[in-house]
């Protein structure tokens, strides 16, 4: 019998490295204020429309690590800040999902980065990979794969093996969960 299709609700959070992105986008804006202040020759308009863009700056890098992370039938819908969705990832696109482990020393060269985004990563080694459910592990064959990327923090992320060759990664705040919940979406399609 086929299950129904969930609705699982889980967020990301700023890791220590998305909030010192997020400290040193606004320290920049105010080392720049000050800096124009001093001078005295740039007129206030510009001052304004500077604090602005920098705060702004701030928001947009802020919105790209706390996300909102919605599990139902149709797939994963992310959105940035937990107010703005974007595209749904549609279930129909994945072939599996599985558990995928990132050590805080190799999530840059891995993944290239944090934050929400969309490139290349390098493929999991199969001891990196834990099932879900009473799926097996899926390992691509290729050294770096196209992905969907949502890294806020190493440690244990969910991964989405996609049928087109574009496949997802991200870090929710409860992993285990979020999988299962995919997991259950995907056996609902089917």
């Amino acid at each position: 019998m086929r299950p129904e299709a969930p609705s699982f609700t889980d967020t990301t959070r700023p890791s220590a490295v998305g909030w010192t992105r997020i400290a040193l986008t606004a320290a920049s804006g105010v080392v720049l204020l000050v800096l124009a202040l001093v001078r005295a020759t740039v007129p206030p308009p510009l001052l304004v429309a500077a604090a602005v863009l920098f705060a702004l700056l701030a928001v947009w890098t802020w919105m790209h690590h706390a996300t909102r992370i919605l599990v139902d039938g149709r797939g994963v819908t992310v959105s940035l800040g937990g107010f703005w969705p974007q595209a749904t990832w549609p279930v129909e696109d994945f072939r599996g999902v599985q558990l995928r482990e990132l050590d805080a020393t190799v999530v840059g060269v891995t993944v290239g980065g944090y934050g929400w985004r969309r490139g290349h990563a390098l493929t999991p080694a199969p001891e990196q990979l834990t099932a879900v459910g009473s799926r097996r592990t899926l390992t691509l064959t290729e050294t770096q794969a196209t992905y969907r990327l949502l890294v806020t923090r190493p440690g244990t992320q969910v991964e989405i093996i996609g049928r087109g060759g574009t496949h997802c990664l991200f870090s929710p705040t409860d992993p285990r969960s979020t999988a299962e919940a995919i997991d259950q979406a995907i056996r609902a399609r089917r």
